[in-house]
């Protein structure tokens, strides 16, 4: 028995309206773990090479892990994988909550759309029940007012409902996919506007079921060493209290958070008095009502709000507030610093579904065009579009998910909009791949180079970011990240770094758990340990390592064979070239670190692709066998 896994696969044809079970392959949940492990095997597998993002042969999976659902801390992750609109690319969106939980309790480890509804249309899980219904209804709404009326309808408040907003319906190119009441987000890589071509709005699920654990006493074991560590561990506390916007100032202060679209102090300085007015608690903490947790979590690092002050006043209180990234993108890096204007922009993101990174960094590499003069103020709608207008990025959110004037050009996302305008302002767009730079400056960390000039999706902080073992010196000895790794400026061992964390958090990733599982279990023997007693399995730390290197390797496999090389690989010329003032006057040096990241991976130089014995040495002789033919 697969212990861990309900070891069912919904697969829905919109198209035909055909629903059918199948079982889990065995030999994939274990070579591949789960969530986007298997579910990226699949995508290899079965998505046409020449099929757009916008075709119906692209596949949408909802997919979960095996430690998803179980009763151990931070089990409530799910993922969603499919062929990227924004990049054309592997795409995977992580989130957390309640969502993938009831998936699982409602019996099956993933859902797997293919082919495009001829109307609005949603599925409704319910235990052994599945059935597609029209919700016609629903088109047109927000994510938040749709995830309450679908429960109001269906009688069941307790079911998990996860849906797009206007963005999605709408194509934009970084659409999210909502749910828990539009708190929690599937945001990167454009997963929503896959979600909004299909024309699904929303997957209503409502589970009863138990997930199988193989070894409970050894379980209850594990999660009481656990428990044990929260209460000593000032990581957790800093966590508890200040959710992720309590590193903000101290990444601040290192050159970590970007500020300006990542242009400094070109467009003027971000002060200390500018800093800590975001600061926690001086400024995320005037908006702060109580904590939020998702599935098993005693750290509760989630935020929620009341409604701010003045014209920025959200429409209702009690909804969830700003993580990090959200605060950085559409704060600093748009050159604002009034915390209730960043608390609107948050909320419009959540109820449009978009994802508020790419948000921010379109919405500033906007800015800079304006304030060089590549775009005029008539070509903006007449927005006075200078870094720190707070309205005009507010009124810039509602034109992109409608899609409206201007916003049009920006719903394609910064590249695209870049290619579109000309006139070198894709010197300004902040992408890699054609995804937008999320809110760690890799001026400040150089192992943050390789990994965001080479990383499967596009830069990404969910793939594996380094940044807190580079600046604060917060070791993971047992998978060998040492105090060796925390030179800053250093290129020294900066790759292996990368590599290192990338492998790791992809375990974390495809197991279910939260990448904070990392440093919350205390060890990471404990996350092993864990692993086994609910799968029953027998896998050492270095097997895990490698099951995620597996993953990541298939991720770069599916770019490989869907025509990516390596010119899709690097990064933005401001980051090689422009030194960042707070991070010591650097730049990042992937001339020193590129080569020896791709030399470790065991990638291909000249074209990118993992090499055929990299991909032997890892048990994929299938996928060897196509790309290297």
């Amino acid at each position: 028995m697969l212990y861990g896994y309900m070891q069912k696969v919904v697969r829905v044809n919109l198209s035909t309206k055909k629903i059918f079970i199948e079982a889990l392959d065995k030999k994939t949940a274990v070579d591949f773990i789960g969530s986007v492990g298997v579910a990226g095997k699949i995508l290899y597998d079965e998505v046409p090479i020449l099929a757009d993002a916008y075709d119906p042969s692209n596949l949408l999976i909802f997919t979960t892990g095996p430690v998803t659902g179980t009763p151990i801390q931070t089990a409530g992750r799910h993922s969603v994988v499919t062929k990227s609109p924004l990049t054309g690319l592997f795409g995977d969106a992580n989130a957390g909550g309640f969502f993938g939980v009831e998936l699982k309790r409602a019996g099956y480890d993933m859902v797997i759309f293919s082919g495009v509804s001829a109307k609005p249309s949603m599925l409704l899980i319910c235990d052994d029940s599945i059935e597609l219904k029209e919700a016609s209804s629903y088109w047109g709404m927000d994510a938040r007012d749709a995830d309450r009326a679908i429960r109001s309808d269906l009688g069941d408040k307790k079911m998990q409902v996860s849906c797009i907003g206007q963005a999605g319906e709408n194509l934009v190119r970084f659409a999210s996919i909502m749910h828990d009441d539009a708190g929690r987000a599937a945001a990167r890589c454009g997963v929503g506007a896959v979600m909004g071509f299909k024309k699904l709005k929303a997957v209503a699920i409502r589970g009863t079921k138990e997930v199988p654990v193989a070894d409970s006493k050894a379980l209850n074991a594990v999660m009481s060493e656990v428990l044990d560590n929260y209460s000593v561990s000032p990581l957790v506390k800093r966590y508890r209290e200040g959710g992720t916007v309590s590193g903000y100032v101290s990444y601040f202060i290192n050159g970590d958070v970007p500020y300006n679209n990542f242009a400094g102090d070109i467009f003027g300085e971000y002060d200390e008095e500018r800093i800590n007015k975001l600061a926690w608690p001086q400024g995320t903490g005037k908006i702060l009502l109580k904590n939020n947790a998702c599935y098993m979590c005693a750290v509760a690092c989630r935020r929620v709000v009341n409604k701010g002050e003045g014209k920025y006043q959200l429409k209702e209180e009690n909804v969830e507030g700003v993580e990090y990234e959200t605060l950085a993108m559409v704060g600093p890096n748009c050159g604002i610093d009034d915390i209730y204007a960043i608390n609107l922009i948050n909320d419009l993101c959540n109820r449009y579904g978009l994802d508020t990174i790419s948000t921010g960094v379109t919405i500033s590499f906007a800015m800079e065009c304006y304030e060089r003069g590549i775009l005029s103020k008539e070509e903006l709608d007449g927005l006075d579009l200078k870094f720190g207008n707070s309205d005009a990025a507010i009124e810039l959110v509602h034109r992109i998910a409608r899609r409206d004037g201007v916003g049009n050009l920006l719903a394609e996302g910064s590249k695209r909009a870049s290619m579109m305008i000309g006139r070198n302002s894709d010197k300004y767009a902040m992408q890699v791949k054609g995804l937008e730079l999320p809110g760690h400056d890799p001026r400040a960390f150089q192992s943050g180079g390789p990994h965001y000039a080479y990383c499967p999706v596009g830069p990404d902080h969910m793939e594996g970011n380094a940044v807190m073992t580079e600046l604060f010196g917060i070791n993971v000895p047992e998978i060998g990240i040492n105090k060796q790794y925390g030179a800053k400026g250093s290129t020294e061992w900066k790759a292996d770094l990368a590599i290192k964390m990338e492998d790791f958090w992809t375990f974390l990733t495809i197991a279910g758990w939260c990448i904070f599982a990392g440093f919350r279990y205390g060890t990471q023997e404990r996350l092993i340990k864990a692993f086994n007693a609910i799968t029953g399995r027998q896998i050492s730390l270095s097997e895990a390592l490698m099951a995620g290197e597996r993953v990541y390797n298939l991720k770069r496999a599916f770019n490989s064979k869907h025509g990516a090389t390596i010119f899709d690989d690097g990064l933005p010329e401001r980051l090689l070239k422009e030194p960042q003032r707070l991070a010591n006057n650097e730049v990042v040096k992937l001339d020193v670190t590129g080569p020896e990241y791709l030399k470790l991976r065991g990638w291909d130089p000249r074209t990118g692709k993992p090499t055929k014995e990299k991909l032997l040495q890892l048990g994929m002789d299938d996928v060897a066998g196509e790309l290297w033919k």
